[in-house]
């Protein structure tokens, strides 16, 4: 299945649906990761990134936010997206 430009899928036509429905096992497994990839590779190119520098800010600014209370969002908050960052370079090290 190619693209016809980035960022879009190719229409499904009676053709391909026809192809589709010979393919064995593997085929079709191949099939549907190309075609989730397309939709993973859509899905994050529509969401912007995140400034967390941004958060940090907009949390502090919040009445009843403390010192304290800040100094834990920021640690839980950094131990997430670092998680996310190294299962991202995992992911980008399968494709």
């Amino acid at each position: 299945m190619n693209r016809n430009k980035r960022g879009e899928m190719p229409e499904i036509s009676r053709k391909m649906y026809k192809d589709v429905k010979k393919y064995d096992r593997q085929q079709f497994t191949a099939f549907c990761v190309d075609l989730y990839k397309y939709g993973f590779e859509d899905g994050r190119e529509s969401v912007p990134g995140i400034d967390l520098q941004e958060v940090f800010r907009a949390v502090s600014e919040t009445k009843g936010i403390g010192e304290k209370k800040m100094a834990a969002i920021k640690a839980s908050i950094e131990e997430v997206f670092s998680k996310g960052k190294g299962a991202e370079t995992k992911n980008e090290r399968e494709d």
